[in-house]
């Protein structure tokens, strides 16, 4: 019958692949693709433990980066707090007399030491401000203040890298 279909229709059939070189050739397939997906297992378990040990020694980075920057504020301050210790034993314990300008002078020398460090200081004691809840914080607990009302600062306002860490403290403007 196919030598028939042959010569009357001009169709040709070849033979058919044996069953067993179709399924060689899909485990040969199936294997070669199992290799690759291990080898991308292996290449990704790399990366993985290669992005581990960057983090740890960027985190061992910024941990010594920190801990220098730390040491140098409180090495610049060291002398200060120091004097300060030394000015409180005087008045405290030996009963001496501490001169006010001295312990200013101090707490000054103080004051520049965190002011190169970023520290900011919002506006002055005894000047007049227009109220502005983000920087002002009420004194006196019962005051109703509105934005832009003329107020006095009393303490002032703390601020650092451009963050208010402590509002200045404020009454109204009587």
């Amino acid at each position: 019958m196919l030598k028939w279909l042959k010569q009357n229709l001009g169709l040709s059939f070849g033979p058919l692949p044996p069953s067993d070189e179709r399924i060689l050739a899909l485990q040969r397939e199936t294997q070669s693709l199992r290799l690759e997906l291990e080898e991308y297992g292996r290449r990704l378990a790399l990366l993985a433990d290669d992005l581990e040990r960057q983090q740890t020694g960027e985190s061992a980075r910024i941990a010594q980066a920190v801990q220098a920057q730390l040491e140098k504020l409180l090495t610049d301050i060291a002398g200060p707090i120091t004097q300060l210790l030394t000015q409180a034993h005087l008045l405290e314990v030996e009963s001496r007399p501490v001169q006010a300008k001295d312990v200013l002078a101090v707490a000054k020398r103080l004051v520049r030491a965190l002011e190169d460090e970023g520290l900011q200081f919002e506006g002055s004691v005894g000047e007049t401000a227009s109220f502005d809840p983000n920087r002002h914080e009420p004194l006196g607990g019962n005051d109703a203040l509105a934005p832009g009302q003329p107020v006095v600062v009393r303490f002032v306002g703390v601020a650092y890298r451009g963050k208010m860490i402590r509002k200045a403290g404020i009454e109204k403007r009587g």
